[in-house]
C-alpha cells in the first residue's frame, strides 16, 4: 500500500493567518464586529423576504392559499435588510431587539404556516414546529437580556474565527 504525499499547503496557511487576524480583530473591536454583522444581517434578511415572497407564490400555485404570514414577513424582512445594509451604525444600536423581535415574529409565521408542510411531510412538520418554538423562546430571551445577546455575539464570532484560523494553519502543515 502506497500513502499519498502531501507538500505543505500555503493556501490553508494564509486563509488560518486570516482568520486568526480577524478573530483578534473582532474581539479587540466588538462596535466594528456588530457593524459587519448588521450589514451580513441586512443581506440574509433581504435574500430571505424574497424567497418568503417566492415561496407565498409557491403556495398560491401548490394550493390555491394565500399566507398573510409570508407575505407580511417578506416584507418586513426586506425593509429590515436595507435598514441594515444603508444605516449599519443604527443597527449597531438596535441589533438585540431587532434579533429578539426577528426571531419572535419569524417564528409564529412559521408555526403558523406550519400546516402546509403537514400535508407535505409529517416528520418535517414536526421538526419544524419543535424548532421554532425553541426560536421563540430564544428571541424571549434576547428581548429581555440585549446587552448579552450582542456581547454574546461578538465572543462566538471571535471565538469561531480563532478556531477556523487554527485549524487551517494546522491543516496547513
Amino acid at each position: 500500500m502506497q500513502t499519498a504525499k502531501r507538500g505543505f499547503d500555503w493556501f490553508s496557511l494564509v486563509v488560518g493567518i486570516i482568520l486568526v487576524i480577524a478573530g483578534i480583530a473582532s474581539f479587540m473591536r466588538p462596535d466594528a464586529t456588530l457593524k459587519f454583522v448588521s450589514i451580513c444581517l441586512g443581506i440574509g434578511l433581504l435574500v430571505k423576504g424574497i424567497y418568503e415572497l417566492w415561496f407565498r407564490q409557491g403556495i398560491n400555485n401548490w394550493f390555491g392559499e394565500k399566507s398573510g404570514w409570508l407575505l407580511f414577513m417578506g416584507i418586513v424582512d426586506i425593509i429590515l435588510g436595507l435598514l441594515f445594509i444603508f444605516r449599519a451604525a443604527s443597527g449597531v444600536v438596535v441589533i438585540a431587539y431587532i434579533f429578539a423581535f426577528w426571531f419572535i415574529f419569524d417564528s409564529i409565521a412559521e408555526i403558523a404556516t406550519a400546516n402546509y408542510f403537514k400535508r407535505l411531510n409529517r416528520g418535517y412538520y414536526v421538526a419544524m414546529l419543535i424548532l421554532n418554538i425553541l426560536a421563540l423562546l430564544v428571541g424571549f430571551v434576547l428581548l429581555f437580556n440585549p446587552l448579552i445577546a450582542a456581547s454574546t455575539l461578538v465572543l462566538l464570532i471571535s471565538f469561531y474565527l480563532l478556531l477556523i484560523g487554527f485549524i487551517k494553519i494546522i491543516q496547513a502543515f
